[in-house]
């Protein structure tokens, strides 16, 4: 890569440093990768630049980073400046170039989406038997996971037929956007670790589609997505036919619950946990509190405490 060799001028590797590259268009991998080979260069000046620039990246370019090809290391950094975000954990799971202590790591302590793409790639198991009991020491992991898991272990995996080389998750679906109808056929060849990359990376067909799936993990990954709107995720706390799973975790994400619509329709929903409405009442206009403690669509107990605040208002 001609940034970051040695013989390039240092007014230009600090340009690149900063991202100022000269291509308009640039592989997100080649990008994060510049930057981290960068982050270890001579010049002081230079290195800072490339570690202020690897920190900044967004969400997003670091997971269609993971997508593409990287090495074992630049993996590693993308992990550590996200630890906590499962997304990234996903993919970084699902990337060929992840290496051995990495992919141990992520078994043994991974969220419960990164267990099943783990789980869910038995060519990988059989060719790395460690990962199967990194998986063991995970609490998240089930029994069922675990006993599904050696049973596939058991069995010879048959040789594939051969056949031209399968297109990938993003290819499927970009493909798929021409037309959303065949959104369907691009997804139901898929195995779990694929759909699940889809979730986290697709388009908006994408995400309509596999937000219904009736994996919970694949659905919890469309909400990862770093590209799903405030409109999308308003619809799906509106439908009566969202399930819990995914109304928690809307809970728990701090800047929808800044959205006051977001607020309202969680309050509006009755699948949405108790714990969660009430404590959500406290946010509610009064006009709002009158609306949700005449309705007969919640729970009972929730519509008596929104009544029991409207009064305690009107005394005031």
């Amino acid at each position: 890569m001609k940034y970051i060799a040695p013989q390039v001028p240092a007014q230009a590797r600090l340009k690149a440093a900063k991202g100022e590259f000269e291509e308009t268009e640039f592989a997100p991998e080649d990008k994060v990768t510049a930057f981290f080979v960068l982050s270890y260069d001579k010049d002081s000046e230079v290195a800072e630049a490339a570690k202020k620039s690897l920190a900044e990246c967004s969400i997003e370019l670091h997971l269609s980073a993971l997508e593409g090809r990287l090495d074992p290391l630049v993996i590693k950094k993308i992990i550590e400046l996200h630890r906590e975000d499962d997304a990234i954990l996903i993919m970084a799971a699902l990337n060929d170039g992840t290496d051995d202590a990495t992919l141990k790591w992520l078994a043994e302590s991974g969220p419960e989406e990164v267990i099943t793409v783990i789980a869910d790639d038995i060519a990988r198991l059989k060719k790395k038997p460690f990962l199967i009991d990194a998986l063991k020491k995970n609490p998240l992991a089930s029994k069922l996971l675990i006993n599904e898991v050696e049973g596939l272990m058991a069995k010879p995996i048959a040789p594939a037929p051969h056949t031209e080389q399968a297109p990938t998750p993003k290819a499927l679906v970009d493909e798929a956007a021409a037309d959303d109808h065949n959104i369907y056929q691009a997804v139901k060849g898929m195995s779990t670790g694929q759909k699940i990359k889809l979730a986290l990376s697709g388009n908006k067909s994408a995400r309509e589609y596999l937000i219904k799936d009736s994996n919970k993990i694949i659905a919890l990954s469309v909400l990862k997505n770093p590209r799903i709107t405030e409109d999308e995720v308003q619809r799906l706390i509106s439908s009566k036919g969202t399930p819990e799973d995914l109304l928690r975790h809307v809970a728990r994400n701090k800047e929808w619950l800044k959205n006051y619509s977001v607020k309202l329709g969680m309050v509006a929903n009755a699948k949405t946990p108790l714990s969660i409405s009430i404590k959500l009442l406290d946010h509610l206009y009064e006009k709002d509190l009158d609306k949700i403690g005449k309705s007969k669509n919640i729970p009972s107990v929730l519509a008596s405490a929104a009544r029991r605040k409207v009064e305690a208002k009107a005394k005031k």
